[in-house]
């Protein structure tokens, strides 16, 4: 398909500031002291190897191999960031330091590969558990559809478009959509792959020093879509289910797709969350100001790509398609 002038212009300016970015980023990141600067970062499924992503019984969603993994790891300790749990943002971190805490979210089996660097590293993690999965043992709703219409040839586009579409809806309409499309068993995991953590698997990492549990809801539920009781009910059970299995009560939690509003957040604080954490991509700065019920954090999701480009970006506060957009939004403000 033919680019029409305005996205022809778009694209070159673009790959014009990635391009110059690329050199500018080393040099401002030598004069920026980074101290005080908090990155939270965001995984879901973690790949043995790129022969694991080819089988596609998931959907991708930037998911890392062990050895981008270890790589993501390596660059920030070189770069003498201090990796922290969220019970020391509670208590408050000195300002003197830089940090980075990261999170992994929904609770898939293959999260496993990532303690056992966590483990070898000495580093802790976060993890938010969608608890219905881990109950029943099903596949994540938009791993199905994107297995089974992959497996049929239909283009990504496509994909991302009924995925988006089925956002908008509650939990009970998903689960119908599924079984009507896909059939009664679509839910069921076609691998270690794509399955969540077992109860008894989340029991023993939880016991881990390095692991804090988190809650991501107990339907994934876009949270958005509900109204307060029934997020209330939402918060609830998952909080009981994850309380049964580890033996606490989760005091965080990562909103699904990072969705959220001001009566979210007052329930999170009815709930007892001390800190909740959405998925805008910035870095935040210490101390954290909040005007909210509870402290709400920024999140940037991990790439695919070098991390000692994006990590540069990050770490200076802003993306390449970031700088891009401010620039355009200065320009019509200009005009």
């Amino acid at each position: 398909m033919k680019k029409n002038i305005k996205e022809y212009i778009d694209d070159s300016v673009f790959n014009f500031i990635k391009k110059v970015t690329q050199f500018v980023n080393p040099i401002l990141l030598k004069l920026n002291n980074e101290n005080g600067n908090l990155l939270v970062y965001y995984f879901h499924g973690i790949y043995e190897n790129e022969a694991q992503k080819k089988l596609n019984h998931v959907d991708p969603q930037n998911n890392l191999t062990k050895t981008q993994l270890i790589a993501f790891i390596d660059y920030f300790l070189s770069n003498n960031y201090q990796f922290i749990k969220p019970e020391q943002i509670s208590e408050g971190l000195p300002k003197d330091k830089k940090y980075i805490l990261l999170t992994f979210d929904d609770g898939y089996f293959n999260n496993t590969l990532a303690i056992d660097i966590l483990n070898k590293y000495k580093i802790p993690a976060t993890f938010f558990l969608t608890t219905k999965n881990i109950v029943k043992q099903e596949s994540f709703w938009w791993d199905v559809i994107f297995k089974y219409r992959i497996k049929n040839h239909v283009p990504l586009k496509k994909i991302r478009e009924e995925q988006s579409f089925l956002k908008g809806f509650k939990y009970s309409f998903i689960d119908n959509y599924i079984s009507e499309n896909f059939g009664s068993s679509a839910t069921k995991p076609w691998s270690d792959i794509d399955r969540p953590l077992t109860v008894e698997e989340l029991r023993t990492i939880s016991q881990n020093s390095l692991v804090t549990i988190g809650n991501h809801t107990h339907n994934h539920t876009i949270l958005t879509v509900y109204d307060r009781e029934e997020i209330k009910d939402q918060f609830h059970r998952s909080n009981e289910i994850l309380c049964d299995i580890t033996g606490y009560k989760p005091k965080f939690i990562a909103f699904p797709n990072g969705n959220f509003n001001f009566e979210i957040l007052e329930e999170c604080k009815e709930e007892g969350f001390n800190i909740t954490f959405s998925t805008i991509e910035k870095s935040n700065r210490l101390p954290i100001k909040f005007n909210s019920a509870v402290m709400n954090l920024n999140r940037l999701m991990t790439q695919t790509n070098d991390i000692n480009v994006y990590g540069n970006y990050d770490r200076l506060g802003y993306t390449a398609q970031s700088l891009y957009l401010k620039l355009k939004h200065s320009i019509k403000i200009f005009k």
